[in-house]
């Protein structure tokens, strides 16, 4: 008797308004998130509104976004792959002997606009 696998085994579980579970994670986190934003008394009530919005705002597209058909946080996570294998992080030489040369003197002043590369 041959068996037929159902059509339905790649599809991702849905659990709630159509989220998945790791989506529904993110969205849950960025209302936490913003609702720590929003109780604790850092800043004046407007800002503190804005970042909260902004907070949940950017988790609910995270959530439910997509763009050609592929969601928000795999365009990150290739994003941030892109950039890090496509950079070359180099130390600026004449600046850590600039900065030595300070450390030396015990001047807490700034190096001086060309070593940084200005």
């Amino acid at each position: 008797m041959p068996a037929r696998a159902p059509l339905d085994v790649d599809l991702e579980d849905k659990l709630l308004y159509g989220l998945t579970p790791t989506r529904l994670a993110y969205l849950v986190i960025s209302l936490l998130a913003g609702f720590v934003l929003w109780s604790s008394h850092w800043a004046p009530v407007p800002i503190r509104a804005v970042a909260s919005l902004l907070v949940i705002g950017t988790g609910a597209a995270v959530s439910w976004g997509r763009w050609k058909d592929r969601a928000a946080d795999a365009w990150a996570v290739d994003i941030v792959a892109f950039a890090m294998r496509t950079r070359r992080i180099t130390w600026n030489e004449r600046l850590l002997r600039c900065l030595k040369k300070a450390m030396k003197r015990g001047d807490p002043a700034s190096p001086d606009a060309d070593a940084v590369g200005a």
